[in-house]
């Protein structure tokens, strides 16, 4: 029974994501403008989850080396990524009217993956050891993984991807924390020493994107200050969301 709480638990989390994508087939056509302060809400909460979140837990649970070489392993895998990745996309099902976008959309995809596999490992061996704070932190997550959500959905949408895909998409960004959820319940005292280092490898690859990517474009077509109050308003939601689920 404790496996299958644990796995259902992070399961919720998990659809949250999809809910965001969801939200952003909701929005209308997106002007620059608006795109532009949704790519900053994106980078703002990213880099509160990456700070506050992800790269204190690893400093509390494993220290600082442990801490910095996660950061700067998450780094390398999603600039290796970044370096490798196709600039053009070919054998779409659709018509792609920006491939950046869609660029963009995957380096996303992947760097919200890496950040719920740690997340999921988090709730099962939390749920495992205390069944409370792993209900409190499931809790915390799906809340968060709605923005992350959208995140994940815009730049596909914003490339011209159907609403159904860009919806999957942004789900299955989710599903790699029930299943790590599973695992980590299963394996507490296995899983346990790689938490910090995982946490903080998430940060990294989080934070790669947010410099790379989402700031440098959302500051490209003139409305730099919508992007920034995006940017702030982002940080300010995450920050509360986890200052209330203390």
């Amino acid at each position: 029974m404790t496996l299958l709480n644990a796995f259902l638990l992070s399961l919720v989390g998990a659809v949250a994501t999809g809910v965001g994508g969801a939200v952003v087939a909701l929005f209308g056509d997106f002007d620059m403008r608006t795109y532009d302060g949704l790519l900053g809400f994106a980078a703002g909460v990213m880099t509160a989850v990456a700070t506050l979140g992800l790269t204190h837990e690893a400093l509390a649970l494993g220290g600082t080396w442990t801490t910095l070489t996660g950061l700067a392993a998450g780094t390398a895998a999603l600039f290796a990524f970044d370096r490798f990745l196709p600039h053009e996309h070919e054998d779409l099902s659709f018509a792609c009217k920006n491939p950046l976008e869609y660029r963009r959309g995957l380096l996303l995809f992947v760097a919200m993956t890496l950040h719920n596999v740690p997340e999921g490992l988090a709730v099962g061996t939390s749920y495992a050891a205390q069944p409370r704070l792993g209900l409190l932190l499931a809790l915390a997550i799906a809340l968060h993984n709605i923005p992350e959500g959208i995140a994940v959905a815009g730049p596909f949408r914003a490339c011209g991807m159907p609403p159904r895909q860009y919806i999957g998409w942004a789900l299955g960004s989710g599903l790699a924390e029930p299943v790590i959820a599973l695992l980590g319940a299963a394996f507490v005292l296995l899983f346990d020493p790689i938490l910090p280092f995982a946490l903080a490898f998430a940060g990294g690859a989080m934070l790669y994107v947010v410099s790379d990517e989402l700031i440098p474009e959302s500051h490209s077509h003139g409305f730099e200050h919508e992007a920034t109050f995006g940017f702030i308003l982002g940080f300010m939601v995450l920050l509360g969301l986890m200052s209330w689920l203390e």
